[in-house]
């Protein structure tokens, strides 16, 4: 960590009152801090997405800075990084439907409309993975004035969707009033 980072995370530490710390989820680590291109991130918060009692996949949620607010959240001038880890096996196709109907959930239908394009794209990359398995690493990353990237394992899928709506549709899933799951929104917002 340079010099300017160690200043950064000290003032933000003293600002707020809590340091960038590492978060452990289900056996995995989200760091504390991330860096897009040059963009810093910090890890706003973790935790996992279940249906019923099975663990599906471990989530964090980075951010320019902390917020307890999903408006902010989405708001913030910046880049944005939601990192999932798979947790149990699962076919794309059923976390495609399952990113549908969040976004249907916590959109409008004008919204859906304005987005369907960008949307289908990205649909069109996950297709290609077929099957996640446990330990794997999807990344859904927003760099301003580049668009979002989705990665598999590190390694980008197709190219980046220029569209913010996109993202802000995505993170909806995780944020939105009818989140797919309401603790998970909470832990993602570090809402204690």
């Amino acid at each position: 960590m340079s010099d300017k980072e160690s200043l950064i995370d000290g003032i933000i530490n003293l600002l707020t009152g809590k340091k960038n710390e590492p978060i452990s989820v289900e056996g995995y680590e989200f760091a504390g801090r991330v860096k897009l291109g040059r963009h810093p991130l910090v890890l706003n918060g973790a935790g996992v997405r279940t249906i019923g009692d099975k663990k599906i996949y471990a989530l964090g949620l980075y951010l320019p800075e902390k917020t307890q607010r999903e408006d902010t959240a989405r708001a913030l001038l910046g880049a944005r990084r939601a990192e999932i880890v798979i947790l149990s096996p699962l076919d794309a196709s059923k976390f495609i439907d399952s990113l549908h109907a969040g976004i249907s959930e916590n959109t409008n239908e004008t919204s859906r409309d304005f987005i369907s394009n960008e949307l289908s794209q990205i649909e069109e990359f996950m297709k290609d993975l077929s099957n996640l398995e446990p330990g794997d690493v999807v990344d859904v990353d927003w760099i301003p004035s580049r668009g979002t990237f989705v990665y598999y394992n590190r390694q980008l899928m197709g190219n980046p969707v220029r569209d913010k709506a996109v993202y802000d549709a995505v993170l909806s899933i995780w944020l939105g009033k009818n989140a797919l799951e309401s603790e998970l929104r909470d832990e993602l917002l570090d809402i204690k």
